[in-house]
């Protein structure tokens, strides 16, 4: 159970686990220390950089082992990270609305995913090619084999000081299998009960060479994964999206068979076009007439996914052995999408028409009183062009890891060197995109009686729909090549109450992200789309050091301290403080204190992106009558990078209690709170709006389209245009 307070940007929470390792999965590394123990072999827990006995320490930390991963059933780390209480999914790859589609991430204390450091094998990996939210980047875990994972280490706690950005709510850490003999193939298949969503998954784990025995060892992984999409006509909550019998609002299609116009001139609501197939209703949210719809739709994409990865260890000697690594990851994402549409902007000049369709339009009522359409207004069109048929996006993901090293002693240290090479690279089409310019065009002619799309027919022929549609391709890249050297004993030297042990290393890494959109879609001539674009890149050299110090008989201090240059906002210096104390063999008191940071991602550096907001703007809906959620718009948004951002800082404390009272059972309670400051987001969309006009600068942030004298004459007080678009930079802002 995880018990949680937020108050503004201070967070104070209160974590409770009990673990029976009979019947949990989670294994805690508490045991009773006995003779045998200091024989044990030494091990490298996550949250520290000097190898140790498997024993709690200083900092929660909780170690998922093979056999209790084998227990769950999980077939993806993303489902077997889902089972444990101390996680939130924030992404699982089944959302086709994301700006992430495809990928998988994992948050920890209520924080975001980008505030999670994620390792495999104690080393970063490459961000994904696409943010979430067009800002935070984060490493895509459907990108790692869970087949080859023999543990999972989840440290619940800042850690800066140990390993550098990120790792501002905690670390998970995979480790892979170890010196494995043997064949093992594993298939799970699964579907709900409306019969779609089928997911299947195969692996097949290979291990070749016994270390001791033949010096050598090679682990071979290969996994796939198929998740078929969920539709909504086969679940009543999506087959029927008018959710106003919930509270909600009514969310069924409004432009389609044939959609619905709108006087542009005259102000009055609008209407739909003559020969709906659907239902006429009135909207909530404009109180236009219009014409609803239900088709159904696809609520997930397609997921389609293999990977395979490999492990070579050669051993030297007694003590020193080179190792290489090498995995790729390739996934397919198909997403079905709205049907195209014109350009929401769209106005129609109908001056001098001929076409039929506009004498079927409701026009002036004898009184003389503005009903409908007045002939030689402009005209606003909302239709779909289905026609088309639904767009449909594809998301090809290709991530690629390389590392070679060696770890052996020198001297009396143990020591590592390691070299990695990272990428994801991303490919994503999507079809039946609307240009801008030969759409507008065609419909205009088509609302003149000329040849073009006429939008007072049910069906217009293909050799007017075809020219109006293309496809994009926006490819993005993310890059990390790290070089690393670590060395450490846990016996440096001995004090009264035992050996004091020291690890130190440094580390060079250089990351960089090219996400280039489509030429098309970055000229702005797609409809109702933006373009996203982010290119940056930046070198970082590490040094850190860290003390294991038995201060009293039963009380160990870990004290650490990291130092970062980077070469885009400067230098970053992070110390550590932890104790556990150990008053009984039964009994674990534990806490810490550090603090963290979170450099700015690069697109928050380097982004531009145009994407879609929804904002109240109660300047207009005021004197429109409009209230509660009919105040509702839907503007482009301009989010831009900003290269002067500071690194996010965070101050994280901790305090616990540990208690064994029997073999199998451990349970802990750990208290913690972080506190952030310079943290990083976009200037938010609705205070921009509602401050157009308090704040000097916000003005020119909101783009208006030009005011409307006829609505302006029947509605008093309104003297704005409808909202067309926001600017809204990054800024160090919490």
């Amino acid at each position: 159970m995880e018990f949680r307070e937020k108050i503004g940007v201070n967070a104070v929470r209160v974590a409770l686990t009990v673990v029976a390792s009979s019947a949990m999965m989670v294994a805690h590394a508490q045991e009773t220390t006995t003779a045998s123990d200091a024989k044990a072999q030494r091990v490298v827990i996550t949250g520290s950089n000097i190898s140790r006995i498997d024993v709690e320490g200083p900092t929660p930390v909780e170690v998922i082992k093979r056999e209790a991963i084998e227990k769950t059933g999980a077939s993806t780390v993303v489902e077997l990270l889902s089972k444990l209480p101390s996680m939130a999914i924030s992404l699982d790859g089944t959302s086709k609305d994301s700006f992430a589609s495809g990928a998988a991430s994992a948050q920890l204390r209520g924080l975001d995913a980008k505030y999670v450091l994620i390792l495999l094998n104690g080393r970063r990996l490459a961000s994904y090619g696409f943010a979430d939210g067009a800002e935070n980047s984060f490493v895509d875990l459907n990108s790692l084999p869970l087949a080859a994972i023999d543990s999972v280490e989840i440290l619940r706690d800042g850690a800066s000081a140990i390993y550098g950005s990120d790792a501002v709510a905690g670390v998970i850490n995979f480790k892979t299998r170890k010196n494995y003999q043997g064949v093992e193939a594993t298939a799970n298949v699964g579907s709900n009960q409306k019969g779609d969503g089928g997911t299947y998954n195969t692996s097949i784990t290979a291990g070749f060479g016994d270390i001791d025995v033949d010096g050598h060892n090679i682990l071979l992984t290969v996994d796939a994964y198929l998740r078929n999409p969920l539709w909504s006509d086969k679940h009543d909550f999506y087959a029927n999206p008018d959710y106003r019998r919930f509270g909600g609002t009514d969310q069924r299609k409004t432009n389609l068979y044939l959609g619905s116009v709108q006087d542009y001139d005259n102000g009055e609501p609008g209407y739909a076009i003559p020969g709906c197939r659907g239902t006429i209703g009135i909207s909530d949210g404009t109180k236009d007439q219009v014409c609803f719809t239900n088709p159904a739709t696809q609520q997930s994409p397609r997921i389609e996914r293999i990977g395979v990865s490999s492990i070579f260890t050669k051993k030297l000697n007694s003590t020193d052995e080179l190792f290489a690594e090498a995995g790729v990851t390739s996934s397919k994402t198909t997403i079905q999408q709205g049907l195209p549409g014109f350009s929401s902007s769209f106005i129609g000049n109908t001056n001098g028409s001929t076409n039929p369709g506009l004498n079927n339009l409701p026009g002036p009522s004898a009184d003389g009183s503005l009903q409908g359409f007045t002939p030689g207004d402009r005209l606003r069109v909302f239709r779909a062009i289905y026609e088309a048929g639904n767009k449909i996006e594809t998301i090809n993901s290709d991530t690629i890891r390389l590392v070679g090293g060696w770890r052996g002693t020198v001297g009396q240290w143990d020591s590592e060197a390691a070299i990695s090479l990272n990428q994801n690279h991303i490919d994503d089409f999507t079809t039946n995109q609307v240009l801008k310019d030969v759409s507008s065009a065609s419909l205009q002619a088509g609302l003149l009686g000329k040849t073009g799309y006429d939008p007072f027919i049910y069906q217009n022929p293909a050799s007017v729909v075809n020219p109006m549609l293309t496809t994009t391709l926006r490819r993005a890249t993310s890059r990390l090549e790290t070089a690393e050297w670590k060395m450490s004993k846990a016996d440096v030297f001995s004090i009264a109450n035992g050996p004091v042990g020291f690890a130190w290393g440094t580390q060079f890494s250089h990351e960089s992200i090219d996400d280039v959109p489509d030429p098309v879609m970055a000229a702005g001539n797609i409809a109702n789309y933006g373009a996203t674009a982010a290119k940056a890149s930046r070198s970082v050299f590490s040094a850190y050091g860290e003390f294991n110090v038995p201060v009293l008989k039963d009380v160990e201090m870990q004290a650490a301290l990291r130092g970062d240059h980077y070469s885009d906002f400067g230098n970053s210096v992070n110390p550590k403080l932890a104790f556990a104390w150990r008053p009984s063999d039964k009994i674990l008191v534990r806490g810490s204190a550090t603090t963290s940071f979170k450099a700015p991602t690069l697109p928050e550096i380097g982004a531009t992106t145009t994407a879609y907001v929804t904002v109240a703007d109660w300047a207009r809906c005021g004197p429109l009558g409009y209230v509660g959620a009919q105040c509702s718009y839907g503007p482009k948004a301009y989010l831009q990078g900003n290269p002067n951002l500071k690194a996010e800082k965070a101050n994280n404390y901790s305090f616990g209690l540990v208690l064994q009272p029997i073999k199998d059972l451990t349970a802990s309670i750990d208290w913690f709170g972080i506190k952030q400051r310079d943290t990083i987001q976009s200037l938010d969309a609705q205070y921009l709006v509602d401050n157009e006009d308090k704040i000097p600068g916000f003005a020119a942030l909101v783009g208006r389209l030009p005011r409307n004298p006829g609505l302006e004459k029947t509605h008093p007080g309104l003297n704005k245009g409808r909202i067309d678009s926001v600017t809204l930079p990054y800024l160090n802002v919490g």
